[in-house]
Parts: C-alpha cells; structure tokens; sequence
C-alpha cells in the first residue's frame, strides 16, 4: 500500500466522519451528509497546468457556495484543500510514486564523460540500488554521438517493481513509470533480467571503432535484451565481447551459452535498415572453456 494510498484512505474516513458529526449539529436540511461529501471531494480536485497542480475544486467551492448551512459545509471544502496540500508533498516522500517528467541536458557521446554524465542522472532520479533493464535501443551515429535512446527498466522498490521508460532525444532525458507490479509476482522475471550498469559497461568498454569497423552505415543502432537467455551458434554474424572488451566472432559453434545480447544494425539517415546486422553477445556463462581472447 503506497502513502497516496493511504492519504486517501485518510480523507475518505474523516470526511465520513466529520460529516456524521456536522450532520447532527447542522440546521434541519434534506441530504446534508451527501452534500458535504460532495464539498469535500470539491475542495480536493486539482487539474495539472505544466507540472503544477491547480486546486480548481476549491476555487470552484466559492462560486457553488450554499447559503444553508454554509459554514459546515465550508468546512468540507477545506477538509479537501488541506488533502490536496497533504497530497502535493507525496511524492517527496513516497519512492512508489513516479511522476513523468524530463530535463534538457545538452548533447551526449559515447566517446567522452557525456554519456557517463547522462547515466549519473537518470541513477539519481530513479533512486534505486537495484535497477534492471528489460529492453533498451541507442542509436548512435559514426562518431558517437547519441541521435535517440530508450531504455525501459525494472526498478525494484520496498513493495514492488516498477516498470519505467529513460528516453533521450533532442538533447532531453526524460522519465515516466509505465506499469508497476506487486513484488510477488514480478520476482521471477526480474531476477532473469541482467543489470542496468553492467549493460551499459557493454556500450562503454570496447573501443567505438569496434562498432564502427563492422557497420559501414552513417548511423548506428544498438538493441538491447535485458533477458538472459540461452544461445548456440547460427552463423558468421554472431559476435561476442572478449575480456580484452574486444568484438571477435563467435567460436562457441557446438556448445550453447547463456548470455545477454545486443542486436547492432547499420541504418540510414533517414532511419532504414542499411542490411548490416550483428548479434553480439555479453555477459555469458560458459562451462568448459575459459579463454576468451581472439579466435
């Protein structure tokens, strides 16, 4: 149960109870109880204007305000504004809330601390120790430079998961949750998922002339699977990463591995598929053999 929960829970019951109590003090008058529910749900509507939260509910009290009983049901409609101010500082307390929003952070590249300086904020706005990847795609042209990027994560929180999408573009990062799930029934595909830094090591570690020998293409596009999953060899378009963060081809041609993989397409400017397409895997588990330089 999340604190937003719990505050409307709050409201509900002492506006019930507050309402019984006022009915037996009130002059005679047929259904006040439902009226001043009604002024107490009134006082606590809000309507989201760029990022802040109007109280129109209240505003709104004063033009409908009743001339019977005016005082107590005047009451209901500040018992509602109190919950909605109540409400407002949520989310400063309450980790299960996630609220879209975005920042411009300027340009960013593979190739120098940008990219680090992008991870850096998008972890400090997630605020988690356990952060997952379930999918992500990074399109990035030959010098670096990142044109788009999305990850969609499972963060794991004190009573669930949440489901939340990273998307940068047009030098903005930008946050929404998604889904959220119940702990007791996330747990399994969470714990198949690979973690969030060690995939973007993955994009850090090899040398970006290491992508950019295989793909001709102008741009670049680096799809992400967060599952760990099992795989045998298919053809000569299987990469994997070395220890020495090299690509080299995939030598495992009898046995199967489980490992993570990113699918690394050559596209076009105008964001079609340019025919060059390698599947890299990382992050494997091999049993017998544990040499992994160049073969």
């Amino acid at each position: 149960m999340t604190i937003q929960l719990y505050v409307w829970t709050a409201f509900l019951v002492v506006s019930v109870l507050l309402g019984i109590r006022l009915n037996q003090l009130k002059e005679p008058e047929k259904n006040f109880f439902p009226k001043f529910l009604f002024y107490s749900l009134l006082g606590i509507v809000s309507f989201p204007i760029g990022g802040f939260h109007i109280p129109i509910g209240f505003l709104l009290s004063f033009l409908f305000f009743p001339k019977q009983n005016s005082r107590y049901k005047w009451y209901g409609a500040l018992l509602g504004f109190f919950f909605f101010i109540v409400l407002l500082f949520v989310p400063l307390f309450d980790q299960s809330g996630f609220r879209a929003e975005s920042q411009q952070i300027g340009i960013v590249s593979v190739t120098d601390e940008s990219f680090d300086g992008m991870t850096a904020k998008l972890l400090r706005r997630i605020n988690s120790d356990s952060i997952k990847l379930d999918r992500g795609k990074l399109i990035i042209d030959r010098s670096g430079r990142v044109q788009s990027a999305e990850y969609l994560l499972m963060v794991e929180r004190s009573e669930s998961f949440q489901q939340i999408r990273i998307s940068y573009e047009s030098n903005q990062l930008s946050y929404e949750q998604v889904d959220e799930l119940q702990k007791e029934y996330g747990q399994a595909f969470f714990e198949k998922l690979v973690d969030f830094e060690h995939m973007l090591n993955t994009v850090r570690e090899p040398d970006w002339t290491e992508y950019t020998d295989k793909v001709k293409a102008p741009l670049i596009q680096l799809s992400y699977d967060g599952l760990y999953d099992m795989y045998t060899f298919e053809n000569e378009s299987m990469l994997m990463i070395n220890r020495e963060h090299e690509l080299v081809k995939f030598w495992l041609q009898r046995e199967p591995v489980l490992a993570n993989s990113i699918q690394l397409v050559g596209l076009t400017r105008e964001g079609r598929g340019s025919g060059e397409r390698y599947t890299i895997l990382y992050n494997y588990s091999i049993h017998r053999r544990e040499d992994l330089t160049k073969q």
